[in-house]
């Protein structure tokens, strides 16, 4: 069990620098409106880290798929930045995908609203 702990620590750590890099890159290099507020929510890289997938929201919900195809056109683009910026080898293959966190969250919470009103009905 003691190999696990230093192991997630790094994919953490991982994890974090990735999607600094990412929202750097994503900002300066790309040619997203800005009005969308795009923001790089969460990054799971896989264990063997071969693999990143960057979590993305925007404020402009209807908006988010269109994002994420520009995001994923610019995949091979923003790999190539990406390899170039970290110092560590193998960098993850990265793919993006919307978070959905929030609307599950609420929806969690819709029916915990709605199943405790019922209790007092």
């Amino acid at each position: 069990m003691e190999n696990i702990a230093p192991r997630n620590h790094r994919v953490e750590k991982i994890n974090e620098l990735i999607k600094e890099e990412i929202s750097k890159l994503i900002l300066k290099e790309l040619d997203i409106d800005k009005d969308l507020l795009l923001t790089v929510t969460n990054v799971k890289t896989s264990s063997d880290l071969a693999h990143a997938t960057i979590y993305i929201s925007t404020i402009i919900k209807e908006r988010e798929e269109e994002t994420l195809a520009i995001l994923r056109h610019s995949a091979g683009d923003i790999q190539y930045m990406l390899n170039r910026k970290l110092r560590m080898r193998p960098v993850p293959r990265i793919r993006f995908a919307i978070d959905t966190t929030y609307e599950k969250e609420q929806r969690l919470y819709d029916i915990l609203s709605s199943t405790e009103k019922e209790a007092h009905d």
